[in-house]
């Protein structure tokens, strides 16, 4: 009985600290890139749920590597237009909808909390790194914007694929390096994006 409380225990832990249950890779049969994955299980449904546990790296029309310096897309990836992102998921994954980003975040802590553990342990300026114990790996891959590029190291910026009702706007979701409010460092963020922007994306599998 000891065992199976302490057994139970763990679990709680586990799940509490946002520890996905398993990770894995898939390889885009487009261009052969390798993606790392993360899966949990969502717990309204009972699904296994598998994210890419990187940024979206496969050049279409209107995507662009940050600085237009192509060297960056290994790390960071591309940034893709709202349509050009709909369209940039490999075959059985799909650019994930603004309510599977709110469950992510609600996975991992909540839109309070979740940016600590869906952070990458390095990479972000001004001591603004998580522990990414989510294995989720935000990168601060920046932004694309009308005239430039911007916030490189300070910022993560993703799309989902839902208009938010207003002509030219799209549900995104960002994370913050904190700044000189540390209170919002581990904070996540759904804002409404102007779709001619450039943004990073996160796959889903169907």
């Amino acid at each position: 009985m000891k065992k199976q409380i302490l057994a139970l225990i763990t679990i709680l832990l586990i799940a509490f600290a946002g520890i996905p249950q398993s990770t894995g890779a898939f390889t885009d049969s487009r261009d052969g890139q390798t993606y790392k994955t993360i899966s949990f299980e969502n717990a309204m449904t009972g699904t296994t749920v598998t994210w890419m546990a990187q940024n979206l790296n496969y050049k279409v029309q209107n995507s662009y590597a940050y600085d237009d310096i192509e060297s960056n897309r290994k790390e960071f990836g591309l940034l893709y237009t709202w349509e050009a992102a709909k369209n940039a998921c490999p075959n059985g994954w799909h650019l994930a909808t603004d309510s599977e980003w709110s469950i992510l975040a609600n996975e991992f802590g909540g839109v309070e909390k979740a940016g600590e553990a869906l952070k990458s342990a390095s990479g972000w300026r001004e001591d603004g790194n998580g522990t990414n114990s989510s294995g989720f790996n935000a990168l601060p891959a920046g932004i694309r914007r009308n005239n430039g590029y911007d916030v490189l190291g300070y910022f993560a910026f993703w799309w989902s694929s839902t208009p938010t009702g207003e002509e030219g706007k799209a549900w995104g979701w960002d994370i913050s390096y904190g700044g000189p409010d540390k209170s919002i460092i581990s904070k996540v963020f759904r804002y409404d994006a102007n779709i001619l922007g450039g943004c990073s994306v996160r796959c889903l599998r169907d």
